[in-house]
């Protein structure tokens, strides 16, 4: 979308220019400025969506308001719901906050009108991400269960770690990458991912998900090692620790794919997984969790941790820095005593 001017991007999606504040308005105005050509609602609920999110960037932007510095989820609740809410367009079926995060996305990835720091947004998973100083070796992990875990191998190793808490969020990638500009990191630089990611279809999607975002804001040579895979077990240990993938229609093209995606990796006990019952392809999968937090250091030990010998300059600055950080702490704690 880049090669697509600002207006022309506006247009793409059904942005327009209000003198009023859209969320202030009553149902009559709402009605007459947002009609909906389907039956579904009274409005177009995505167009509603798009216009306030700009105008409150544009209003910002133009220092005509602070940043929020608000979660989306609070965003939601101040803008859009009650204003959908006033136009009758409110639904108990459709779960729009997600719509929203989705036009969000669309907005930010697709037609690159804005970042998502420039509204000045707060990431609720803040906490769940860290720069090390071997900062392109990232451990990344689906779920926030494993947060301890990426914690003692970030103190450990100096490697920068972030748990997606179920679902890689675009906020959370973009204020990742402003975080590895702030420690001065070339994103040109190669970048080895580590992922503990069920070993299944939708954990491989949330992992490419990730690498798509990463790529998105800059980081594009990447390298990226799956820790969780079936030859992490023994054949016994695999029998008893497997689970059946779904295999509906909906999900009939994803397992295709993962399964084209895996055999390419060749892992030796991946036939395990995979049994035919009456002509039908019948497929196992792996939680995270079947894989202890041993066998997953020990594996790092293995692939990852020879990677940390080109950067010991970068793990010194880190030490270092460790070290200022303190000293300064110490200072701030008697100068406050």
């Amino acid at each position: 979308m880049q090669d697509l001017s600002l207006n022309e991007k506006l247009r793409k999606a059904g942005i327009k220019n209000f003198d009023v504040l859209i969320h202030d308005q009553q149902k009559k105005w709402l009605l007459e400025n947002f009609e909906e050509g389907k039956k579904q609602y009274p409005i177009n609920v995505a167009a509603l969506m798009r216009n306030i999110i700009w105008q409150t960037h544009s209003r910002i932007q133009n220092q005509e308001k602070e940043p929020l510095t608000e979660l989306i989820r609070t965003f939601w609740y101040m803008y859009i719901k009650s204003t959908l809410s006033r136009a009758g367009a409110l639904s108990d079926e459709t779960d729009q906050y997600k719509q929203l995060i989705d036009n969000m996305v669309y907005m930010v990835k697709d037609l690159e009108l804005l970042k998502y720091k420039d509204i000045g947004f707060r990431d609720d998973k803040e906490s769940h991400r860290k720069v090390g100083g071997n900062s392109n070796i990232i451990l990344f992990s689906e779920k926030a269960g494993h947060q301890n875990f990426l914690d003692e191998m970030a103190q450990k190793y100096a490697v920068s770690i972030l748990a997606l808490g179920g679902q890689p969020s675009v906020l959370n990638v973009e204020y990742f990458v402003n975080d590895l500009k702030a420690h001065n990191v070339n994103l040109r630089r190669s970048f080895y991912l580590f992922s503990i990611v069920d070993y299944d279809p939708s954990g491989w999607i949330i992992r490419d998900a990730f690498i798509n975002d990463l790529n998105f804001y800059g980081i594009k040579n990447i390298k990226c090692y799956d820790l969780i895979n079936p030859d992490m077990l023994t054949i016994e240990e695999l029998m008893l620790a497997r689970y059946l993938i779904p295999t509906s229609d909906a999900m009939k093209s994803k397992n295709e794919d993962w399964l084209l995606e895996v055999r390419v990796a060749e892992y030796q006990h991946q036939a395990f997984l995979e049994e035919t019952v009456k002509n039908k392809k019948i497929l196992h999968g792996l939680e995270a969790e079947a894989i202890s937090s041993k066998r997953l250091s020990k594996k790092l030990e293995e692939v990852m941790v020879p990677l940390l010998g080109k950067s010991e300059d970068l793990l010194k600055i880190f030490e270092l820095k460790k070290l200022n950080d303190s000293i300064k702490n110490l200072i701030l704690y008697k100068l406050t005593r």
